[in-house]
């Protein structure tokens, strides 16, 4: 893996073990338990609340897609390394 992506991710992991990250998840996670589908009034409000969902979910997941992205890096990288 070249250095700068390596570092790349690294600074992630970093990021991922603060304090701060893991408040930022509750927060992510509380902002979508209180959107209540059922208590919607029309279309619009369902409209609304769906591009929420869909941005917070995407928030939420970040940290596992770029964690797993980072483990498949590290794998083909012994996997290279095996084929010497």
């Amino acid at each position: 893996m070249a250095p700068e992506l390596q570092k790349y991710y690294e600074d992630y992991m970093d990021l991922f073990a603060l304090d701060g990250w893991k408040a930022f998840e509750e927060d992510l996670k509380d902002a979508m338990d209180a959107i209540q589908i059922l208590a919607l009034e029309d279309a619009k409000q369902l409209h609304i609340a769906q591009g929420k969902l869909d941005t917070l979910t995407r928030l939420s997941n970040w940290k596992l897609a770029i964690s797993n992205t980072y483990d498949d890096l590290l794998a083909e990288g012994s996997n290279d390394e095996d084929d010497i």
